[in-house]
């Protein structure tokens, strides 16, 4: 069983190397999408320089403009071959085990998504020290989208990740997808596995996204003015990869065959 694992990267010359290195020692690898969103550094560079070193297994593809993480990984998991497809963050980094244990529970299990755990280094202290630091981080390992692993069937069926100008502005369209996937599918975690090398290395820096949502569980705090209508946008965005995956579950429920429709 072989794995995708599609690398959304803007401007990520200094870490794409150390991602791309992080999956091509994996077992159960199929192929790695590089998909380069308008970045203005050398991360064009480097992609193609990893997709003539690895022509088998690197396809580097490049979006003519800035569309946002969330085209990015479609367009990747659009590209994709296998029936499994896994996202990692140009930032991030696998551990060894990573796509073995995934194609191992697929192999065995009716899931829809795989959710890894994520290993915080450089994590500032006063996120690490704090009393509830263990709840948010869980929070966040449910809601982030460089820890998850599809049957690609389903992401596709739930309509990927919604690339509204909302989630442009804010962030949040991995936990929107997030949401619909644990109503809708079985979402195994492999949080308490100690001794398996089977996380994601989160290296932590000042403009990460986690920032935001461990300022607001944990201290109270938000730098993001959200209004009323922008929070029924992204609940509305979860609730309709919920519709799509319903009515799919419908038309295959709903009997085989053709059916004569005489119109009137």
């Amino acid at each position: 069983m072989n794995i995708d694992v599609v690398i959304p990267c803007y401007n990520s010359q200094n870490t794409l190397t150390r991602a791309v290195d992080s999956v091509l020692c994996q077992d159960n690898l199929g192929k790695i999408y590089l998909i380069d969103d308008g970045s203005v550094d050398e991360t064009w560079q480097v992609m193609s320089a990893l997709q003539h070193q690895y022509p088998d297994t690197i396809h580097a593809e490049r979006l003519p403009a800035n569309k946002g993480v969330a085209t990015a990984r479609n367009w990747g998991a659009m590209l994709a071959k296998s029936d499994f497809v896994a996202f990692l963050d140009a930032d991030d980094a696998y551990q060894p085990q990573v796509l073995s244990a995934c194609a191992m529970v697929f192999e065995h299990f009716e899931v829809g998504v795989i959710r890894l755990p994520m290993m915080p280094i450089g994590l500032p202290d006063k996120y690490a020290h704090h009393a509830d630091f263990a709840k948010a981080w869980r929070t966040f390992e449910m809601t982030a989208g460089s820890n998850m692993v599809f049957y690609r069937p389903y992401f596709l069926a739930l309509g990927g990740f919604d690339d509204d100008e909302i989630f442009k502005k804010f962030g949040g369209e991995d936990g929107s997808l997030g949401l619909a996937t644990i109503d809708t599918a079985t979402v195994a975690t492999l949080f308490d596995n100690d001794g398996f090398d089977v996380g994601v290395n989160y290296y932590c820096h000042d403009n990460m996204h986690a920032r935001h949502l461990f300022d607001a569980m944990l201290f109270g705090e938000s730098s993001r003015d959200i209004a009323d209508d922008d929070l029924l946008k992204a609940n509305q965005s979860t609730q309709n990869a919920i519709n799509r995956v319903q009515k799919l579950q419908r038309i295959l429920n709903a009997g085989r065959g053709k059916k004569p429709m005489v119109l009137s």
